[in-house]
């Protein structure tokens, strides 16, 4: 194969030698290697969530009450261990600086193993049994459960709000130190990674106290960074970084639970299923031979259990009792798939 060959240009001593795209790539190399290696590690970092919580439901029914149970005391018991090592590392840290930040941000991580030991009440009522004042069984107290750390997420966005406020009026910034700093970096590797662990098995099992609860990691991770800022601050300069961010994230807070709190009220009070959850058991209900439509549907949900109630249409010279296994069919199939209670009532046509 001929080689081709190129003509090189004369070098003109009064334009640079690089082209525009070089001196650009120039420019932003190291921005570009640092946005690679950050992707590379989030994906890493994702990866490993994702494997460690397909691990955990693999080859389970998560409609079950008894696996969102299990589910639920896990993520709990994870967040209560990693609380507990947290708090007794930044009071050693306390403790060996003096620093009473430190000190107070210790007895903060401890006050969160209640938000996560909610979760393990409200998931071991909504695990009991139909009883005489509850047909249904329990499952609605996983609402309460997400409403109560909603509540707790808004007080820690209020409480955060108020802090940034005082240390703005009152001049009370951070001070550097090295103690300080690595215990403060140490903390949001692990409350991002609770953050990442607990949303994925709150979306998984479509509960909104995990989510509540991630959420709850994921503004400690950020009350963490805070501190980081603040320490930049100082050494910059510009010690007052650290309250104005302080506000900017408080709202975030405040606004998530919020969200939180109106999703699990919602339940509470019986919202209205999804559209594609209503779509998908009239097409089970329709699957059936002998079922001409459906209509009056109606679908409670009680956590893991959906009481749903709904009316066939089939042909009216159809034999009783032909209609009436019919009705059956259609409650087994309805029951198998949405771990439900499903009543049939018949409609000639």
């Amino acid at each position: 194969m001929p080689t081709q060959q190129v003509r090189c240009k004369p070098r003109d001593d009064r334009k640079p030698v690089n082209s525009p795209r070089e001196e650009a790539r120039g420019k932003t190399g190291y921005a570009i290697m640092w946005t690679e290696r950050q992707n590379q590690t989030r994906g890493l970092y994702s990866e490993i969530i994702n494997r460690l919580t397909q691990n955990l439901v693999a080859g389970r029914d998560l409609r079950q009450p008894e696996e969102r149970r299990r589910i639920a005391q896990i993520e709990s018991w994870t967040s209560i261990a990693a609380n507990i090592f947290i708090a007794l590392i930044k009071a050693i840290f306390g403790l060996l600086t003096n620093s009473i930040a430190l000190i107070a941000d210790a007895v903060h991580s401890l006050s969160d193993v209640l938000s996560s030991a909610v979760i393990i009440i409200g998931f071991a009522i909504a695990s009991r049994k139909p009883d005489h004042e509850h047909p249904h069984g329990h499952g609605r107290s996983e609402y309460m459960s997400g409403l109560i750390v909603a509540i707790m997420l808004i007080g820690a966005g209020v409480i955060f709000a108020c802090s940034s406020y005082k240390r703005l009026t009152g001049g009370i910034y951070a001070s550097p130190s090295i103690a300080a700093v690595a215990a403060v970096v140490g903390t949001i590797l692990i409350k991002e990674f609770l953050y990442h662990f607990s949303i994925k098995l709150g979306h998984l099992i479509k509960s909104e106290a995990l989510v509540g609860d991630a959420w709850h990691h994921r503004s400690d991770s950020l009350s963490s960074l805070l501190v980081l800022i603040a320490l930049a601050g100082n050494i910059l300069g510009i010690p007052s970084l650290d309250p104005y961010f302080g506000f900017i994230i408080a709202f975030f807070i405040i606004y998530t639970g919020f969200r939180i709190a109106r999703n699990s009220t919602s339940l509470l009070l019986g919202s209205a299923p999804p559209e594609e959850l209503q779509e998908e058991v009239v097409e089970c209900a329709r699957n059936i031979s002998g079922v001409i439509d459906v209509h009056d549907l109606e679908i409670h949900d009680y956590g893991a259990k959906k009481v749903i109630t709904l009316h066939i249409e089939v042909n009216q010279n159809m034999p009783l009792n032909e209609a009436h296994i019919i009705a059956h069919l259609v409650e087994d199939n309805i029951n198998r798939r949405f771990h439900g209670e499903t009543v049939v009532h018949i409609d000639p046509r």
